[in-house]
């Protein structure tokens, strides 16, 4: 997997966990919203990646039909995941609104992301966006002598763990994973010199996970309650492997011309969406579509680039 792309992720939910708790200071009077957060980290994984990443924007002239704020495809060499994203923000007071009434039907909002996902064959995610105080499995590692850690603060969660009773992180984060998971499943550090120097990408390390790929990597265990609850999402490396592994196949497909089309020749280019995806994302009320490039990436297995604690 391309460190680039990785240290985006990190960077991305670390500055969602830190924006946001700032946000909440007495003394700060400036909205930090769920769409602002959304089309934030779009825009920046589409700057920092232009060669690898689409990005369509409609107009929300209405509320989505579908109960999804984003569509989010990451293509494969081998498969496709296909994504239905229903952004949430923990308030200020710690508290997290799922129970959600669409005005235009008068349905849940939960029920019509869910529904919509699986009529279309996606998988139905919440991505929840939260500060540090707010979280207590996924709090930020203390770094050893000369690292930094990350904060996570976008996590993605199966929509069906997530009840419409929930009204606490709490009560679901350690079935949340923190989205750049999808690209290395691991807790990841980074040499505080390079950081600051903005050249970080060939010294980031793995410091707590089980990667079994990379055995002469030092991790530790994930706990138990972590991987027997949380939402076994595949990899990059799972999409681009040809073997089965051991995953959740919903949203996941062959990749097939269909999705390559959607990629265009060049992201530089200025292609637009096809016609016939222009037309459903705006009859579902869809504001904003990603697709994103990985076939490129690799697995993490050139270790020099990975220094061992």
């Amino acid at each position: 997997m391309k460190l680039e792309t990785i240290l985006t992720f990190l960077k991305l939910g670390d500055v969602t966990s830190r924006n946001l708790e700032f946000s909440y200071r007495d003394n700060v009077c400036v909205s930090y919203g769920e769409e602002t957060i959304t089309e934030t980290n779009i825009l920046e994984i589409r700057r920092r990646h232009p060669k690898l990443v689409r990005v369509w924007t409609f107009p929300k002239h209405i509320e989505a039909k579908n109960g999804a704020d984003w569509e989010w495809h990451i293509v494969g060499r081998r498969r496709t995941l296909k994504m239905r994203v229903q952004a949430k923000r923990i308030q200020r007071n710690g508290i997290l609104k799922v129970k959600h009434k669409v005005r235009s039907s008068g349905e849940q909002q939960r029920s019509l992301l869910i529904g919509g996902a699986q009529a279309a064959e996606m998988k139905a995610v919440y991505c929840i966006y939260c500060t540090e105080p707010q979280r207590s499995f996924w709090r930020e590692t203390r770094p050893p002598l000369g690292y930094r850690s990350f904060q996570a603060g976008c996590l993605l969660a199966d929509a069906k763990h997530v009840l419409p009773t929930t009204t606490r992180l709490g009560e679901i984060e350690e079935k949340c994973r923190p989205w750049h998971y999808l690209f290395a499943p691991a807790v990841l550090m980074q040499e505080e010199s390079v950081y600051y120097l903005q050249q970080a990408t060939d010294f980031v390390r793995f410091v707590s996970a089980k990667h079994p790929r990379h055995p002469l990597i030092e991790v530790s265990e994930v706990p138990e309650r972590f991987s027997k609850s949380s939402w076994r999402f595949p990899t990059v490396d799972d999409l681009n492997h040809d073997e089965s592994q051991d995953f959740d196949w919903t949203g996941v497909r062959e990749t097939n011309e269909e999705d390559l089309a959607r990629l265009g020749p060049d992201a530089e280019s200025g292609s637009s969406l096809m016609p016939f995806e222009e037309e459903r994302l705006r009859d579902l009320g869809i504001h904003l579509m990603l697709i994103m490039d990985v076939r490129g990436d690799t697995e993490l297995d050139e270790l020099h680039l990975l220094r061992r604690l």
